[in-house]
């Protein structure tokens, strides 16, 4: 719901000494959000309807909240190419890794934390090995009949 939309001008100081490099006039809305909040929001689009400002804002922010779950949950501290395909790539590989590791917890029942069963998973990477006893040792192999073997005395 939008509560006010004014047009103003930012104070000329922005401190003691330090002049506002910005002397255009900008546009205040403010806009009461779900939880009862009120956000003011500040832009310099003076054309534009206050509805469609916040709507604006509000994809802005579902953005921000995105990136900072990729951050935290995909664990991805930097990107390792600087165009947008680089980047679209290394979402998409640690997506994907996200929901193999997810898909895996849920097929076996010995490991309860996500965490744990990465580790799991990155330790046994190069090992032929089960989900299910990713924990311990694959039981052996019955011996082969056409094999000999060594029986001590």
């Amino acid at each position: 719901a939008i509560l006010s939309d004014r047009i103003g001008l930012l104070p000329r100081r922005q401190g003691r000494n330090r002049k506002n490099p910005f002397a255009d006039p900008v546009r205040e809305v403010r806009v009461r959000i779900q939880t009862g909040k009120v956000l003011r929001i500040l832009s310099n689009d003076l054309d534009a309807p206050a509805q469609e400002i916040a709507d604006l804002y509000k994809r802005r922010w579902a953005i921000e909240l995105f990136f900072r779950w990729v951050k935290q949950t995909l664990r991805i501290r930097h990107f390792l190419g600087n165009s947008e395909n680089a980047v679209r790539i290394q979402i998409a590989v640690a997506f994907i890794a996200f929901l193999l590791l997810r898909m895996a917890q849920a097929a076996q029942k010995a490991v309860s934390r996500p965490i744990d069963l990465a580790r799991l998973v990155r330790i046994n990477l190069m090992h032929r090995r089960s989900i299910g006893n990713l924990t311990g040792n694959d039981p052996p192999s019955p011996p082969d009949s056409q094999q000999m073997a060594l029986q001590w005395t």
